[in-house]
């Protein structure tokens, strides 16, 4: 995590001589707790994203730029880590003062790792086993951008429309893959960005 937050510090500092440059990013925290009808003692589930972002201005229409992302969810005695990396070429169709409509098409990858906590029932000693995937993605998916201030816009993402490929490790394990389409309120997304 340290190393993600300097090389994001670094590759401000590199870019912030120009006024084409934007930093800023996304985050998100959810804690569901399942209704149970027999009252049994459900596990909630807690997820944290953080999704910082970094980007250059080519002109007034188009940006290229990149996210990365750490996602943590913990529900019981299982837990989810995911590291990401997406970067994306953006591209401003319309303008209406401080509104505009942009599409969006990037790649992206991701590592998962699945691990699950078991207590030894002879030694009372807990032990873990871990799983790991990794994913990539190529799509696009249509955005509106609001500038709040000078400095300040705020993006929202809507919708994707893109193939997925998803491989567990080990050998012999064939990849699952996914074409989708959608323009529905689950994949939705925000980020605020400062603009030099």
């Amino acid at each position: 995590m340290k190393k993600l937050m300097l090389m994001i510090a670094f590759m401000a500092v590199t870019f912030s001589a120009s006024a084409q440059v934007y930093i800023g990013g996304g985050i998100g925290f959810n804690s569901y707790k399942p209704y149970h009808h027999e009252k049994a003692d459900v596990d909630t589930k807690t997820t944290i994203n953080l999704v910082p972002e970094i980007g250059y201005k080519l002109d007034d229409n188009m940006s290229i730029g990149l996210m990365l992302g750490y996602g943590h969810s913990k529900e019981g005695d299982l837990k989810n880590d995911v590291f990401a990396i997406e970067p994306y070429i953006r591209y401003t169709f319309v303008k209406w003062n401080k509104v505009s409509l942009f599409g969006e098409a990037s790649f992206g990858y991701a590592h998962l790792k699945e691990t699950k906590t078991y207590n030894d029932e002879d030694t009372g000693k807990e032990y873990s086993e871990s799983e790991k995937a990794s994913e990539w993605g190529i799509g696009v998916r249509p955005g509106i951008a609001i500038d709040l201030t000078d400095k300040l816009t705020l993006l929202t993402r809507v919708g994707y429309l893109g193939y997925t490929s998803y491989k567990p490790d080990g050998d012999n394990i064939k990849a699952s893959s996914e074409f989708d389409f959608n323009l529905n309120g689950e994949n939705l997304k925000f980020s605020l960005i400062y603009n030099f």
